[in-house]
């Protein structure tokens, strides 16, 4: 039997979600087949020195200004960006490239700025 494809969506780059991407994958790393959706930089960034153990597949969107980024701020940018990244994985899943999806908090202010009706993303 293989692996267990786990997508894992990045959430609000500037929030909490990259780094509780590092810290699960450091936890549960050879327990199935990973696939994060973000922007690698934001990534890099939020694992520091860390050690990540195996490196999962990741899905750069590159869609972070990496001269204007900082954690803990709101922007449209960062909305936008979540947003992208849960559909990506969306897609993923319809195309069965992943089983199961787990997506990291985004904020409801900053999809809102970057003009999105709704208030969340379950």
């Amino acid at each position: 039997m293989s692996a267990v494809r786990v997508g894992i969506t990045m959430g609000d780059p500037a929030g909490v979600g990259p780094e509780i991407c590092t810290a699960a994958l450091r936890a549960v790393g050879q327990r199935a087949r990973f696939v994060v959706v973000g922007d690698r930089r934001v990534w890099k960034r939020a694992a520091g020195q860390r050690s990540q153990g195996r490196s999962p597949e990741f899905i750069d969107l590159a869609n972070v200004d990496p001269k204007t980024f900082g954690f803990g701020t709101v922007k449209a940018e960062y909305g936008r960006a979540s947003v992208q990244y849960l559909d990506a994985a969306m897609k993923l899943l319809r195309d069965r490239k992943i089983d199961c999806l787990v997506t990291c908090p985004i904020s409801k202010e900053a999809v809102r700025l970057a003009g999105y009706p709704y208030s969340g993303h379950t």
